[in-house]
């Protein structure tokens, strides 16, 4: 959904309807979701993501995968996420730092 901030008129992008009204300043609907620390994309059935992929792997795996994102997100963050992507690598980093406290 989209809303718009001159007449506060809503439309969903994939049914395009901007045709029906007016307007012309359309804002993308504001996304309340964690996308840094929990995105629902990962939390969805009861056990998050990270803790199954931990559980399927020894120490030093599980350090490796922790690692290996961590390079994937300061290899991308200038081309594709920005600052949410280094966010993404420090939650990795932390992760790495705590299994080897």
């Amino acid at each position: 959904m989209r809303t718009c901030q001159n007449c506060g008129a809503e439309e969903c992008v994939d049914n395009s309807s901007a045709s029906r009204y007016p307007c012309t300043y359309w804002l993308p609907q504001q996304d309340t979701a964690d996308t840094v620390n929990h995105p629902p994309h990962y939390t969805a059935g009861g056990i998050e993501c990270i803790d199954a992929i931990k559980a399927s792997m020894d120490s030093g795996q599980y350090q490796g995968y922790l690692k290996g994102n961590c390079i994937k997100y300061l290899w991308r963050y200038s081309h594709k996420g920005g600052v949410e992507s280094l966010k993404k690598c420090r939650w990795y980093l932390d992760r790495l730092i705590g299994e080897l406290e």
